[in-house]
């Protein structure tokens, strides 16, 4: 990093002023936050911001979903910012926070913290909390989940801390990074000064290039397996054009994101991997299950981070190993890989029989009530309209082309976040959303703060009801399968005596709900719902009772 002196001159402002200042200057238009005690010298500034030289603040009144709408944000190609208070803000955002590390997201979390000071300054201690919040180590609840964090020690510090969260975050891997500023340091003056950070990403050895080349060349029966391939446009298109190009199918096409368009050739939705010879894993932390496949090929790891020190235990083979973003891997051996003839014409094959039967499936649960989540899927899949989905929405049954046209559950799996990352998606990118949630995710997304939010951002909700906890009854029939609760039918909350009405309360709010029990009325509520939300500019919430399966 060198530095420049600030071209708006040399005067001396807030630390805060300066803080903010950096933020936007490197991209941080918005920041989602939750305000506390720490946070005052940021609401002086901003009602000083005559020139809109500082972030807009979005305020939402609860961690759990302003940093799902940072991450939304993020995930619509902006730098999504979070402020939270101090530790129990910290802590109510950190499942968030491990959301963002596990999926590679960046997000910068910005937290307050308690004074250092007893007296002598305006901004000493004056409440009791300020005392019992403070914690010996603030950076380490969250050090496992995060590329970096940084207490701000001095006001001195703050242009190279900004400019490094920068970079950190954005840089490949990406992912969250929490910074710390307290409040006797927010206060402080000092003079503006630039630095310079640039960011970076991996790229592919020649060594390596060659190996998988020959590896690729060689084989007769290569699959392509992914997860997050579609992050970014570039990352996108580059495997798009190899698998095309060279006749392999891909397995996840719809993972995380859109990785591959769902009506290509390639996308398949099931493979026999015992039978495959070279296996390319492209982004993917976990592309099987050992407990149920066993795979003897050859294995090419593509990946920004293909040693994932973050995971404790990690048997998965890898024969190269290749530290790259898949554009700049695929991109260099597109015309040095040889294209399979042989396999474009199997492929055609099993992408017809696999799109007929599932044209055959929905025909057949057209009409079965409870409604079917799968049928459900495929109807919000014909609204044309991007999706934040959480573990309920089913993307083998929508046409899903576009780039950057759905996010699929984060790898953590830390509950309640798409309600929220819709709101940041839809102000990020100015697209129309829905968010496709269980009935408890929906719970885990605190609904009265997303109505607070989605006031000002209205996206639609689909809840997929099924009654109970479906993943706990899942896990108990997996490890006891013969035992009293599968016997018996008896899974805690997999019975209620009473139907909730979840969302019934946006009305209060002016928003739009209605309950879908009968798959003759899915239809005209579907497009009740995203009609709301275009010519009201009001949120819209569908509860729809479904069977529970998958």
């Amino acid at each position: 990093m060198s530095e420049n002196p600030d071209s708006s001159g040399s005067d001396v402002r807030s630390a805060t002023y300066v803080f903010l200042r950096e933020l936007k200057e490197r991209g941080v238009d918005k920041l989602f936050m939750v305000s506390g005690t720490d946070y005052a010298a940021f609401i002086e500034e901003k009602s000083k911001d005559v020139r809109n030289e500082l972030p807009d603040f979005f305020l939402v009144p609860h961690e759990i979903t302003a940093a799902a709408a940072a991450m939304g944000y993020s995930i619509g190609g902006k730098i999504g910012a979070v402020a939270v208070h101090t530790t129990p803000g910290t802590a109510n955002a950190l499942g968030m926070i491990m959301n963002a590390h596990g999926s590679k997201i960046p997000l910068l979390i910005i937290a307050g913290r308690s004074p250092y000071t007893e007296r002598g300054s305006p901004a000493s201690r004056n409440l009791r909390i300020h005392w019992l919040q403070e914690c010996r180590d603030q950076g380490e609840m969250v050090r496992q989940w995060v590329k970096w964090d940084f207490e701000i020690r001095t006001a001195d510090q703050i242009p190279e801390t900004v400019s490094r969260a920068i970079q950190l975050a954005l840089s490949e891997p990406q992912g969250p990074v929490y910074v710390t500023l307290p409040r006797e340091v927010s206060i402080e003056k000092i003079r503006p000064r630039r630095t310079r950070a640039s960011v970076y990403e991996p790229g592919p050895s020649r060594k390596a290039l060659d190996l998988s080349v020959n590896l690729i060349n060689r084989a007769e029966n290569p699959v392509i397996i992914t997860w997050r391939a579609g992050k970014k446009k570039d990352w996108f298109e580059s495997l798009k054009a190899f698998a095309d190009r060279v006749g392999i199918p891909v397995l996840n096409y719809v993972g995380e994101y859109v990785n591959y368009p769902s009506s290509g050739i390639s996308a398949l939705d099931n493979y026999d991997l015992s039978k495959v010879d070279l296996v390319i894993t492209v982004e993917v932390d976990v592309p099987w299950i050992p407990k149920y496949i066993d795979v003897n090929a050859k294995v090419i790891r593509v990946d920004t981070d293909p040693g994932f020190a973050s995971i404790p235990f990690y048997g998965f083979p890898c024969d190269v190993c290749i530290q790259s973003t898949p554009s700049e891997f695929f991109d260099q051996i597109l015309y040095r890989v040889k294209p399979k003839e042989w396999n474009k014409e199997q492929l055609k094959e099993l992408k017809e029989k696999q799109e007929d039967s599932k044209r055959k499936e929905i025909e057949r649960l057209s009409d079965k009530s409870p409604i079917h989540p799968r049928y459900l899927s495929y109807k919000i899949g014909e609204l044309g309209l991007a999706i934040m989905n959480e573990y309920t929405f089913n993307p083998r049954y929508a046409k899903l082309d576009r780039f950057n046209s759905y996010f699929g559950p984060p790898a953590v799996g830390t509950l309640g976040w798409a309600i929220g990352a819709a709101i940041g998606y839809k102000l990020a990118t100015g697209n129309d959303v829905i968010a496709t949630v269980g009935d408890g995710s929906f719970i885990f997304g605190v609904p009265d703060a997303f109505y607070y939010a989605s006031l000002k951002v209205p996206v639609m909700v689909v809840i997929y009801d099924n009654g109970g906890w479906y993943a706990s009854a899942l896990a108990v029939k997996e490890v006891f399968p013969e035992g009293n609760a599968v016997k018996n039918n008896r899974y805690p909350g997999a019975d209620f005596e009473y139907r909730m009405r979840l969302g019934e309360s946006i009305t209060s709010y002016g928003g739009f709900y209605k309950l879908v029990e009968d798959p003759q009325e899915l239809d005209e509520a579907l497009k009740m719902g995203a009609d709301y939300v275009t010519s009201k500019n009001k949120p819209a919430i569908i509860q729809v009772i479904t069977e529970r399966d998958r």
